[in-house]
């Protein structure tokens, strides 16, 4: 499919007429990931940034029903250095931040079984699993009290490129929260949509995953990055950026490689329900 060719964001909305921009981050660096060139753009702009699986990883019960010590899974990182990192990156751009509680879905356990729902970290990329229908029922709930009824938003949510479960539940919510009256603009998570080789690993683009949201593009839209601001803002992630680019340079030509017009820059979408089938 031929991309549709982006209107520049910050020219087109009027930031003035919404009481504050919302950003749904996943993880503790997806707002700063694929929106920190907005968020850059923002400072001064009243901006929250809402982190959802912000929270430890529960212990497993025991034999003896106290509780236990589970494994830790390839790659963890203490959620309490991850969320050092994220409180110094949100006070670097004067934005507000709340971080929620919930665990990464590699820790959750089944309501039901108390067994782990998803087994393994590949098991992270496949569609919402019915034992975490408890988790999304709470987190939409949680999302409405504090995105909702206190004065026009608007709402920044993952498309859920690149198939993480996270990220897939996270957009299912907003579209929620759009029914119930928020303005809804949709990010390109990144680095997935800029790597093949990230995520299910299969090149998912946007169009693919509003197809899994059962929506098709409506416009698109574009924010030219300061690179050495969103490149500051990274920095802060100092975790991070070993696994997901290796290092400095590496991530710097990541951010360089999503380009329109020669220039850095990040991509939204608006996104609609499809026409109805003719009869």
């Amino acid at each position: 499919m031929t991309p549709m060719p982006p209107r520049a964001l910050l020219e087109r909305l009027d930031f003035d007429a919404f009481e504050r921009v919302v950003v749904l981050s996943p993880h503790l660096d997806d707002a700063a990931l694929s929106c920190g060139g907005l968020l850059h753009a923002l400072q001064g702009v009243p901006t929250l940034v809402v982190t959802i699986c912000s929270g430890n990883p529960p212990a497993p019960a025991a034999p003896d029903g106290g509780a236990g010590k589970g494994p830790p899974r390839r790659g963890h990182v203490s959620p309490r250095i991850r969320r050092a990192e994220d409180i110094a990156a949100m006070h670097a751009i004067r934005a507000d931040f709340v971080h929620l509680s919930f665990p990464d879905a590699i820790y959750r356990r089944s309501a039901r079984t108390g067994k782990l729902i998803y087994r393994n970290a590949r098991e992270r990329w496949i569609a919402p699993h019915v034992d975490d229908a408890g988790y999304i029922e709470e987190l939409h709930q949680l999302l409405r009290r504090i995105c909702l009824d206190l004065g026009g938003i608007l709402l920044v949510s993952p498309l859920g490129i690149g198939d993480h479960v996270d990220h897939q539940i996270t957009a299912r919510v907003a579209l929620r929260l759009a029914a119930a009256g928020a303005s809804l603009l949709f990010y390109e998570d990144f680095p997935y949509v800029a790597d093949a080789s990230s995520g299910r690993g299969d090149g998912d683009g946007p169009q693919a995953a509003m197809a899994r949201l059962r929506l098709v593009p409506a416009e698109r839209f574009v924010v030219p990055v300061d690179l050495e601001g969103k490149m500051n803002l990274l920095r802060h992630y100092t975790s991070q950026v070993p696994p997901l680019f290796g290092d400095d340079e590496g991530m710097r030509a990541a951010v360089l490689g999503r380009q329109y017009l020669g220039q850095p820059c990040e991509f939204y979408w608006r996104a609609k329900a499809p026409p109805p089938l003719a009869p």
